[in-house]
């Protein structure tokens, strides 16, 4: 019997992000004490938490999370385990270690930051991919890469004046999408079939996401 399970961080008040956006908040407009009814009002940046990044979130004339065909939200995916202790490069010989991949597929890749969604470190001294990691997943023909950190590029902490951020620029300019912040440790080194259920937000760079996996 299948099993989902849920690769997804919650939202919640005190969670990480980048230092470049606004933290989330979350306000009870309605109580069950005064309006016999609850209503919780979000105020969250596109890109936070478990979220995906469309190609608009770099390429000017990128398709939106409103534009982005059904066929890239849901399919085939493998989780690689690829384990970091601090701030290292991934590259693209570590990704090939992925048999059996296929133009089309998802490949989700653990580096254990999952585990340090909580530590302070998660932000600025987090694994990372280098360029030519991400141009061999563009070139293979992914439609997606989803990580466990909460950038695919190098920490906040090491980027410099002018910083080009390659690896999103060479995966979104050529359509593969990114998911940040995933909790992959029920599927690493396992096939499933994936489910980004992102909100449709219209003109949307990107947005927060449920993640599911289907496993067997």
């Amino acid at each position: 019997m299948p099993r989902t399970v849920d690769l997804s961080h919650p939202l919640e008040t005190g969670m990480p992000h980048a230092r470049t956006i606004q933290p989330p908040r979350f306000t009870s407009t309605n109580t069950w004490e005064e309006h016999r009814m609850r209503v919780m009002r979000l105020d969250l940046p596109t890109h936070i938490g478990t979220h995906l990044d469309a190609p608009a979130h770099f390429v000017e004339a990128g398709a939106t999370v409103d534009q982005l065909p059904l066929s890239s939200l849901i399919g085939r995916a493998y989780c690689l385990e690829v384990l970091r202790d601090g701030a290292e490069p991934i590259t693209a010989a570590d990704l090939k270690a992925a048999e059996g991949l296929e133009r089309g597929d998802a490949l989700l890749i653990r580096t254990g930051w999952d585990d340090r969604y909580r530590d302070p470190a998660y932000v600025d001294a987090h694994p990372y991919l280098s360029a030519d990691a991400a141009e061999w997943a563009a070139d293979t023909g992914l439609r997606l890469i989803g990580m466990d950190t909460i950038s695919p590029e190098l920490p906040m902490s090491m980027r410099w004046e002018g910083f080009p951020y390659d690896v999103h620029n060479a995966l979104l300019g050529a359509g593969t999408l990114l998911v940040e912040n995933l909790v992959l440790r029920e599927v690493t080194g396992r096939w499933c079939t994936l489910f980004v259920g992102v909100l449709n937000v219209l003109g949307g760079d990107g947005a927060p996401a449920r993640v599911l996996a289907l496993v067997d």
